[in-house]
């Protein structure tokens, strides 16, 4: 559970909110509601987020991530998937390296990621 999702909760909790009266008061279903507080189930519109924030009094800043920025921890999130794929294969053999390696392996793995000729965010 993402720590946005846990401080809805619990400022919902310590006001009270049951799922029906936020959704009464935020104008959003019931349903929608229950998903974003589960907070495991993530298909629901920033809208709806807002509107359900509302209702508790809290609100929602977006900012812009820079590029550059954005790029590196995409990339970032795929080396460590490939890296822990393939250390799961070779499981023995990964207990072995040392830190500054495996920092080393990373860094090497996205870098071939961020140069590559497929998109950055295809799977």
């Amino acid at each position: 559970m993402r720590v946005g999702v846990f401080l809805i909760i619990l400022h919902s909790q310590f006001l009270g909110h049951q799922g029906t009266d936020l959704a009464r008061r935020s104008g959003v279903s019931r349903a929608t509601v229950i998903r974003i507080l589960g907070g495991k189930d993530e298909r629901y519109s920033v809208s709806n987020l807002q509107a359900v924030l509302s209702a508790l009094g809290m609100k929602m800043d977006l900012m812009a991530i820079p590029a550059k920025g954005f790029k590196d921890s995409i990339a970032t999130q795929k080396a460590k998937r490939l890296i822990a794929l393939t250390q799961g294969n070779v499981a023995l053999e990964s207990q072995a390296v040392p830190a500054t390696s495996a920092q080393e392996h990373l860094e090497a793995t996205k870098a071939r990621i961020v140069s590559s000729s497929r998109k950055l965010w295809a799977s």
